[in-house]
């Protein structure tokens, strides 16, 4: 697929107070190097599909009823109930688009004032599928960590697996979705190698990525640390007098300074400073005290702190942070309760220089949890981190290679706000409310990956299944097993990337056509699932279309409702254009191939040709819920939504 990246356009995005449908007064489209062109959507559009996983459509949508027979005008009325439509919802938030995105992410940044009850209650409906979710990591780990059974050691993961599915489908905390995430890839962990990570999954999802997702960076970082996950992923617990330095490396690495602020072998001393100790304004006790330090303080303003890390400083770190564990009893087949604990006999003692250039920073006799402390503390308030930090999430919610000036304001915020309990969250609104953000030429600079790729298609569709641990919905053919093989199968299982640098966050690692295909097939899945068993149904394609539309439709009406609800506006004169157009001057190129799609037939020995008129005749509303007639209507409407759903239009976020 070619990039898509979109140039400014002129012109804003408008809504008619009559109705929920999001329009732009011109077709607002670009081609690059001869590609398909993309239609650009509105900002309460573009905004919904990067700070969530996409708008939810799932409630009656305002109909239009256009007189003397017209599809499209501005003298339409409006029937019907807005509901919980995603975009309706963003565009009453104020009168212009920039009051509307700054009271949405103000509600968003406070998912707590969310009312999330619906999802709670579709989870509650199934205790047995997500029974570990909310027991103690204690008791979770003694149970399960050391069995033989893979079934019961696998359990936590698989079911905050299939929660992740569900919350990213059914939230209304979007956005911190999202940014729960974006943290799984950070502190990427790959959960299946162990059953002690595997077991205690649970626990890291819960208390250290969800609870510290808005939270302060450096508490993150350090509950991060102590977890049995980490411990045990990257080798920490094993770190002992002749330390192992796994995860130093990596802590330094990918969570914190990034490898852009790498310099090597060089020797300490030989590497730039920063023009001011970064450490001297935050009062901390730790790093004020020169008792802990070889009598200059860390954050003394005397001393140099560099701007960069080579390694001596990985090593010197991994010193720190030996005989860092956690209780693993392993005795009498006990599991152990998975809690952290430092063991003095296996601490490397004497004097280390972390970030020192070559000066003693930790006193040679401190204990191993203070030796550590201190470490991450110096990491997580050093100006690299915020840097590194600040430059992944606007990648995750702007580009994939941002602006330098929206890098430079979240690093800012972030760096700033080092002490501040809603440190992540602050960086946030810096991202969001920013001119970069809001800039329709970055829009089309990044892709879905597969994960937001179904979940935006089963929120835009009307997904009405609970993806679960339990599911006997179809007894002879699992509905969740048999979606998540096929989803599975596109690369981005979740919790499932076995380097710790995550699943890569790059438009072309997903653009190739064998991760396309998957995709395609998984969303292809979807749409197929039990059509004919309206129980049984994974997407309500059908029942939105009945609902929608009244009386008997136009192919046209069928294929321009579908493109509004999934693409969430319409170009002025409509995607396919008004009636007695003909389809070659169709004014955008996914709107044409959507009504050739939904009409042709093709004739062995002939080319394909429309047998079925665009306007005319009407199609008879039973034969859209089954294939009792020959030209199979239920099938052609079932393959216009995935048609629509795989287009690069969709794909962008």
């Amino acid at each position: 697929m070619a990039s898509l990246a979109l140039p400014v356009m002129a012109g804003e995005s408008i809504k008619s107070a009559s109705t929920d449908i999001v329009r732009t007064p011109a077709p607002l489209a670009s081609e690059k190097n001869g590609s398909t062109r993309v239609v650009l959507p509105p900002l309460a559009v573009r905004a919904l599909h990067r700070m969530g996983f996409g708008p939810a459509r799932r409630k009656k949508k305002a109909i239009r009823q256009a007189p003397a027979g017209r599809l499209f005008g501005d003298d339409f009325e409006t029937l019907g109930d807005l509901g919980e439509d995603d975009i309706g919802y963003f565009m009453s938030l104020g009168q212009d688009d920039d009051t509307r995105l700054a009271n949405y992410v103000e509600q968003q940044l406070d998912p707590a004032s969310i009312d999330d009850s619906a999802l709670n209650a579709r989870m509650a409906q199934y205790p047995a599928s997500f029974s570990t979710l909310n027991q103690s990591l204690a008791a979770v780990f003694a149970e399960r960590s050391c069995q033989s059974s893979y079934d019961t050691y696998m359990r936590p993961l698989r079911e905050v697996e299939k929660a992740a599915f569900t919350r990213a489908v059914y939230s209304k905390r979007q956005l911190f979705e999202l940014t729960v995430d974006f943290w799984h890839n950070h502190f990427n962990i790959y959960a299946a190698l162990s059953a002690r990570i595997s077991s205690s999954w649970h626990s890291w999802d819960r208390d250290v990525i969800r609870a510290h997702a808005f939270g302060n960076f450096f508490e993150f970082l350090y509950a991060s640390a102590r977890h049995v996950a980490m411990l045990h992923y990257l080798d920490n617990y094993r770190s002992s007098i002749a330390f192992n330095e796994n995860y130093a490396r990596e802590v330094i690495e990918l969570h914190t300074f990034g490898a852009e602020h790498y310099r090597g072998l060089d020797q300490p001393m030989m590497v730039e400073a920063l023009e001011t100790n970064p450490y001297t304004v935050l009062g901390d006790p730790e790093l004020d005290n020169p008792a802990l330090s070889g009598g200059l303080a860390i954050s003394d303003p005397a001393r140099l702190v560099p701007a960069y890390y080579v390694d001596n400083d990985v090593y010197e770190a991994a010193k720190t942070l030996t005989g860092w564990r956690y209780n693993n009893a392993n005795t009498s087949g006990a599991c152990g309760s998975a809690a952290f604990f430092t063991d003095p006999n296996h601490h490397t003692q004497g004097q280390k220089s972390v970030l020192g250039r070559g000066f003693l920073t930790h006193n040679p006799d401190l204990p191993a949890d203070q030796d550590g402390r201190i470490t991450l503390k110096m990491l997580a308030w050093h100006p690299a981190t915020a840097r590194h930090v600040a430059r992944k999430l606007c990648q995750r919610l702007i580009a994939d290679d941002p602006p330098e000036s929206v890098v430079d304001a979240a690093a800012e915020t972030f760096f700033e706000n080092r002490l501040a309990p809603d440190q992540i969250a602050r960086t946030l609104r810096t991202i969001l409310l920013s001119s970069e953000f809001k800039d329709p030429g970055l829009w089309g600079s990044k892709s879905k990956r597969p994960f937001e790729a179904v979940v935006s298609a089963m929120r835009v569709a009307g997904c009405d299944h609970t993806f679960r641990q339990d599911d006997t919905t179809n007894p002879s053919s699992n509905t969740t097993d048999s979606f998540l093989g096929e989803y599975n199968r596109a690369g981005q299982q979740l919790f499932w990337w076995r380097s710790p640098d995550g699943y890569p966050d790059r438009r072309e690692t997903w653009q190739g056509s064998n991760a396309l295909v998957r995709i395609w097939r998984a969303i292809d899945w979807l749409t197929d699932r039990d059509a004919g068993n309206a129980q049984l149904r994974v997407l309500r394609i059908i029942d939105l279309t009945l609902a929608n539309l009244q009386g008997n439709p136009s192919a046209r009406q069928v294929v321009e409702f579908w493109l509004e609800w999934i693409m969430g506006f319409a170009p002025e004169h409509g995607w396919t254009g008004p009636p007695g157009t003909l389809i070659a001057n169709a004014p955008t190129p996914l709107g044409e191939a959507a009504l050739r799609f939904f009409t042709q037939t093709y004739v062995e020995g002939a080319p394909d040709r429309t047998p079925w008129g665009a306007d005319e005749p009407a199609i008879p509303r039973s034969a859209l819920e089954n294939d009792s007639t020959e030209y199979r209507w239920n099938t052609r409407l079932r393959g216009l939504v995935a048609l629509i759903l795989w287009s690069p239009n969709f794909m962008q976020r």
